[in-house]
């Protein structure tokens, strides 16, 4: 528990919405009800045809700054948009389909605080299924296993390179630490937020609260499971641009290997088979099917 009450850090909570009434009056709620207070919420209304202004308008905390964009943008720029309005030392993500639990800002700030060399922050997390859609309740098993353990500040960019495994309405990142990465890639429409987690964990050490704060949402219409040509061209790009190392070159081929095996088993392009005769992704090979055995 933060001990000093006194000049505690202001916490900016971005959260982007359009369209997005039916879970939002939950999601904010959630924010009203975290036990740190010294908060504010950036509500960035990306345009929405619904009863999002409404409701965000309906809460008479002065803390929740709304603000409407002039027209519709995608996600990556709508957030790069919220963050120049905030103020706070920290910068937390919150999707408005997601929600905290009460204890989530403090157990994290604690860390923060403390632990001066890390600038993120990510925690624990459940999901919550609203459909049972094959591919909903596909991506709600994927999630199921991941399991944290917490650790004290140290790199998590050599893991990420192996993949995204944190659920970003889980993350707190140091302001300072995000103005260095020059925020959102733009042209990024799925991997946005696992760009930003990379290029962050270039400049700072991470903590991880394996204590679940957070319930992550999942349904019909989530973005992230939706496009996985489009997840792997993604991933490419950010692999290639990170700095030049043989892990990073790693990266690219496991992601090329996730990519084929892909093709293979769900659009069925079975010539694919032949790209896997290739020896370059032959450790890749193994170190999946081995990942996928102990995952069961």
């Amino acid at each position: 528990m933060i001990g000093n009450k006194i000049n505690l850090p202001l916490v900016s909570i971005i959260m982007n919405c359009y369209n997005g009434e039916e879970y939002l009056r939950e999601a904010i709620d959630s924010v009203l009800s975290q036990s740190y207070e010294n908060w504010e919420l950036i509500f960035w209304d990306n345009k929405s045809i619904d009863e999002t202004s409404t409701i965000v308008k309906s809460y008479g905390d002065k803390r929740i700054c709304y603000h409407l964009a002039e027209i519709n943008k995608p996600l990556s720029a709508a957030r790069n948009l919220a963050i120049q309005k905030a103020k706070g030392e920290y910068i937390a993500f919150l999707d408005s389909d997601d929600v905290w639990l009460p204890e989530k800002l403090e157990k994290q700030l604690d860390g923060l605080i403390e632990q001066k060399d890390a600038g993120i922050s990510f925690c624990g997390f459940k999901t919550l299924l609203t459909s049972d859609t094959e591919s909903a309740v596909r991506q709600a098993d994927f999630y199921s296993k991941f399991l944290y353990k917490s650790h004290n500040s140290r790199s998590i960019y050599n893991n990420l390179l192996k993949g995204n495994y944190i659920i970003f309405s889980t993350v707190i990142i140091k302001r300072d630490v995000l103005d260095l990465t020059g925020g959102f890639s733009e042209f990024l429409e799925q991997n946005e937020d696992f760009e930003i987690l990379l290029k962050s964990s270039l400049y700072t050490n991470a903590i991880c609260i394996k204590d679940v704060l957070v319930k992550y949402r999942i349904h019909a219409s989530n973005n992230s499971y939706l496009n996985a040509r489009k997840n792997f061209t993604e991933s490419k790009y950010i692999f290639a641009n990170l700095p030049k190392s043989f892990l990073t070159s790693m990266a690219l081929d496991r992601n090329r290997t996730r990519e084929i095996i892909y093709y293979i088993f769900f659009e069925k392009e079975i010539k694919q088979l032949f790209n896997l005769f290739n020896p370059v992704y032959w450790p890749h090979i193994g170190y999946l099917f081995f990942k996928k055995i102990y995952s069961k």
